[in-house]
């Protein structure tokens, strides 16, 4: 017997399908032997189950056992309740949001301006009075190019007198004159 079938046989001595389809399974198992045999089988076991079954006893009257039940549901429901709010680390998380991206952005800022600055000089240089000193840096070809020229009442007797520096790499510096 296919299982669909003994689920309806079952649901049939249960008392749970609807008049007309318990009127047809009815009379299929009026004339099937083996659903007929199923039917008895299941209505035996059902007996066994409700006369085996322990009586559900309670120690206490119902009205005692649900007047406990009541008592306990209004001491929980007059407590005050302290509303929550949001834990330490959410508004914590909440604050250091924006401040995380402010600094992100101060941070980028920074590096664009440091980037974009005029290149500063390792070297310091110092004149003496009366002399002037002009100076060339070249980044792309790493070449530095100092231009000095005596401005004293002496150099304007003679005739002007140039000396050319030029620094080829780091540590390498020619004198042109």
């Amino acid at each position: 017997m296919k299982h669909d079938l003994e689920i309806r046989v079952q649901a049939w001595l249960d008392g749970q399908l609807p008049d007309h389809e318990a009127r047809q399974v009815g009379q299929w198992i009026a004339r099937d032997a083996e659903a007929s045999a199923l039917a008895a089988e299941l209505g035996c076991v059902k007996q066994a189950m409700f006369r085996n079954e322990a009586p559900a006893v309670l120690g206490e009257s119902r009205e005692f056992y649900w007047g406990k039940i009541q008592r306990q549901i209004e001491r929980e429901a007059a407590v005050p309740r302290l509303p929550q709010g949001p834990s330490w680390f959410a508004r914590w998380r909440k604050f250091m949001g924006p401040v995380a991206g402010v600094a992100a952005l101060a941070c980028v800022l920074l590096m664009a301006v440091w980037q974009s600055a005029s290149p500063t000089f390792d070297e310091v240089s110092s004149t003496g009075e009366g002399m002037e000193a002009v100076t060339f840096h070249d980044q792309s070809a790493q070449m530095t190019v100092v231009w000095l020229q005596d401005n004293t009442a002496a150099a304007e007797e003679q005739p002007a007198q140039k000396n050319l520096r030029y620094e080829d790499e780091p540590g390498t510096v020619i004198d042109l004159e």
